[in-house]
Order: structure tokens, then sequence, then C-alpha cells
């Protein structure tokens, strides 16, 4: 009898069970969430966030540097441009540009002193 009130009572629950289905419904709004929830991830994510920005900010000889090299390539290109410039060879620090004359144009040879890199460009002269 014991058994039977067993297997009497297992039957009775089991069939005022149901199921029902799952339904993902995603909490982030990117994903098709609440857009309730956008500010409040945000702040999760900042307040988790520990990186920082580094500083690209140059000091006063830094800058100079840069400054004054720009300045003296811009001089040399605005006088092989206009016929002006002499040959000879210019130091800019971290560049030695040679100025040749040849023919109808200007053949400047560029090197990176740091990586020893050479560039060489021909061009004719315009103006003179």
């Amino acid at each position: 009898m014991n058994n039977r009130m067993l297997i009497a009572s297992i039957l009775l629950l089991s069939s005022s069970v149901s199921a029902t289905e799952l339904v993902y419904t995603p909490i982030n709004p990117s994903f098709g969430g609440s857009a309730l929830n956008g500010s409040y991830l945000l702040n999760k994510a900042n307040a988790q966030n520990d990186n920082t920005a580094g500083s690209n900010e140059k000091d006063f000889i830094t800058r100079f540097k840069e400054s004054l090299e720009r300045n003296i390539l811009n001089t040399i290109t605005r006088g092989v441009a206009n016929g002006d410039i002499t040959d000879g060879t210019y130091d800019t620090g971290e560049f030695r540009i040679e100025v040749a004359s040849i023919g109808g144009g200007v053949m400047l040879t560029i090197t990176n002193l740091t990586t020893g890199e050479v560039t060489v460009i021909e061009m004719p002269v315009y103006g003179g």
C-alpha cells in the first residue's frame, strides 16, 4: 500500500507541474535591452576603468627643437621651389639635407640621422 500511495502522489504532483518557454532578455541597450539600463551600465564600467590617458605634452626644449626644424625645412623647401637655394649641406639636428644643382633642376638627398634612412628627391627649378 505504501508503494501505491507514493506512486499516486508522484502522479498527482507531476500532473500539476507545467513548464514555460525560457525567454532571454538582454540587459545592455546596445544589444536590445532596456534603454533605462544604459546610464547604470556606463557608470559601472567607468567605476571599474583604471586606465588613464597618457600625457603627450612635450617640454619647451623639444617643442623649440621641432619648431626650429620645421622652420629650416620650410626655408629649404621654399628656396628650392623658387630656385633661390644654393648648393650645400643643411643640418637640422635630426636630418641632414644635401642640395645639389643638376642640369635644369635640384637634387635633394635627405638623411635621417637617427635611423640612417636616405631619401633622394630630384625636381626641376621653377622661377629664378
